[in-house]
């Protein structure tokens, strides 16, 4: 396995990276197979109590996640391979969502996508103000597949929720603050200070208390809901594999191969 995604522990603060530059940390198949890996550890450590937090950041300071790699996932033809890859990382981001110890996640940098669906997974959101964060698969013609919707849903309501994934809206990290999508705003320079005090406090919770508030909470307000992945994962292969899908990627590639024409400048006579 490649090792852009990477697991460390140190003083009971597991933290996964995500440190894709050339892909701007997105995801594709081997990385959801690697994160899978790694949950594997985390459950080790957990329950050896060698874990008591655990974050889950982009590396660089542009971009947490971007989302799904479209190159990769363009290779994804049938409804059935659709469904398999949305459950696979459903069941992925599940796993992060109902681990008995808290999940923070560090939004060094902009969360389109998918990579909002990674941060709505974690019980915690912590963000540099100059990040953005975005449900905007409905402008590639689908729908959040891993779990999003619902997440999303819990966090800033019914009405909020379809507003910000029928429309894609982007907001800002002091607006997704407003609206109870992120716990914490921070300035930039104040970023990694504030982000590295919380897990350090949040380790220093003893495990028992720990577990039991995060599940007294779970029953209250459920961090996964399983029984809604077969008809999620059916909803996203059907439009994934409609004609519209591929047309709005297509005109999405044109758009960034007439931005980066358009940085290069023309060419000398």
């Amino acid at each position: 396995m490649p090792d852009d995604v990477r697991l460390t522990v140190r003083e009971r603060v597991a933290t996964l990276l995500l440190d894709r530059p050339a892909t701007r940390n997105a995801i594709d198949r081997t990385v959801m197979a690697r994160l899978a890996e790694l949950l594997d550890e985390i459950d080790v450590g957990v329950e050896r109590g060698e874990i008591g937090v655990v974050a889950v950041r982009g590396g660089g300071e542009r971009v947490f996640i971007s989302g799904g790699d479209l190159k990769e996932l363009a290779l994804i033809r049938t409804e059935a391979d659709a469904v398999a890859m949305s459950r696979t990382m459903r069941s992925v981001l599940d796993r992060v969502a109902t681990l008995p110890v808290p999940t923070v996640a560090l939004l060094n940098g902009d969360a389109y996508g998918g990579g909002g669906e990674v941060a709505v997974a974690c019980d915690i959101r912590v963000a540099a103000l100059d990040v953005k964060i975005g449900f905007n698969q409905v402008a590639l013609g689908i729908m959040p597949a891993w779990g999003g919707i619902e997440r999303l849903t819990t966090l800033v309501g019914r009405g909020r929720a379809l507003h910000l994934l029928l429309t894609g809206a982007v907001l800002t990290a002091g607006e997704a603050a407003a609206v109870n999508l992120v716990e914490i705003a921070v300035p930039r320079q104040d970023f990694e200070e504030t982000a590295g005090g919380l897990l350090t406090q949040l380790a220093a919770v003893p495990a028992a208390p720990a577990r039991a508030i995060k599940s007294l909470v779970g029953s209250v307000s459920p961090a996964s809901s399983p029984e809604l992945a077969a008809v999620a994962s059916s909803e996203f292969a059907r439009s994934w594999v409609a004609e519209e899908h591929w047309a709005a990627v297509e005109a999405a590639a044109r758009r960034r191969a007439a931005l980066r024409a358009a940085a290069v400048g023309p060419s000398a006579p």
